[in-house]
C-alpha cells in the first residue's frame, strides 16, 4: 500500500500490517521484504519487524537463504537474521543458485559457497548461474561451461 508517497503493507482483508513509512518496499521473498528508508536498504518480516534495519547502500532479495548487500561500493551476503555471512569485499555479486554465487573481484569472476569460501577463484571475465550442474563462463572471449565436482575439482567443457 502507498500513502503520501510512503510504502507499507496490508493483509488480504485490507488490514494494515506495516504502516506506510518506507520510501519503497518490494514483495516478500523467503519470508522477508526488501525496504528502503532514507537512502538505505534492509529487510522486514511479515509483522513489520525490521530484521535487517535499513543500513546498506544496496540490497537484493533473498535466494537460498542469503541476500546480497552493498556497503561502501563492496558486495557481501547476509542471512535472514541480518548476520554478515560474507563481509562486503567483492566488486559485484550474483544471487545464490545451486549453493553457489558468482562474485567479482579485481575485474575477474569466480564462485563462492554459502559460507563465503571461494570454490572457484575469480579468474573468468564473466560467469552466470549454475543450472543442472553447469555454469556458463567466459575467458579471453571464449565461452564455455564449468562443472565443480564434489572433491572441488573444476572441469571446463568447450563446445566443438
Amino acid at each position: 500500500m502507498i500513502l503520501n508517497d510512503k510504502w507499507g503493507f496490508i493483509d488480504k482483508t485490507g488490514k494494515e500490517i506495516v504502516p506506510p513509512k518506507y520510501d519503497f518496499a518490494d514483495d516478500f521473498h523467503e519470508g522477508l521484504a526488501w525496504v528502503r528508508l532514507n537512502g538505505k536498504e534492509g529487510f522486514i518480516d511479515k509483522t513489520g519487524k525490521e530484521i535487517v534495519p535499513p543500513m546498506y547502500d544496496d540490497a537484493w532479495i533473498f535466494h537460498e537463504g542469503l541476500a546480497q548487500m552493498r556497503l561502501n561500493d563492496k558486495w557481501g551476503f547476509i542471512d535472514k537474521t541480518g548476520n554478515e555471512i560474507v563481509p562486503p569485499k567483492y566488486d559485484s555479486a550474483w544471487d545464490f543458485h545451486g549453493g553457489l554465487a558468482g562474485v567479482k573481484l579485481n575485474g575477474k569472476w569466480g564462485f563462492i559457497d554459502k559460507t563465503g569460501k571461494e570454490i572457484v577463484t575469480p579468474k573468468y571475465d564473466y560467469v552466470d548461474d549454475f543450472e543442472e550442474g553447469l555454469a556458463p563462463v567466459e575467458l579471453n572471449e571464449k565461452k564455455f561451461y564449468i562443472k565443480i565436482f564434489p572433491d572441488g575439482k573444476v572441469v571446463e567443457y568447450y563446445e566443438e
